[in-house]
């Protein structure tokens, strides 16, 4: 990876869970139709990374473009 910023990160909610944030959007990220939100540490870990290393190829959606249409 190169040295910019990553775009996702993990985060803890205040329930202990993780989720996975998108700094673009400043929002839950989410893969397909599913918010990346009430995961386990090893969960939310595993996704940050495929989607820090994938991006968006990975069936990630922009959940602004997804309510504007």
């Amino acid at each position: 990876m190169s040295d910019r910023a990553l775009r996702f990160e993990c985060v803890m909610e205040p329930s202990g869970r993780w989720m996975v944030w998108d700094t673009r959007i400043d929002q839950p990220a989410q893969f397909s139709a599913l918010a990346l939100i009430g995961l386990c540490r090893d969960e939310a870990v595993s996704l940050c990374n495929l989607l820090n290393e994938t991006g968006s190829e990975t069936g990630l959606t922009d959940s602004r473009q997804s309510r504007a249409s």
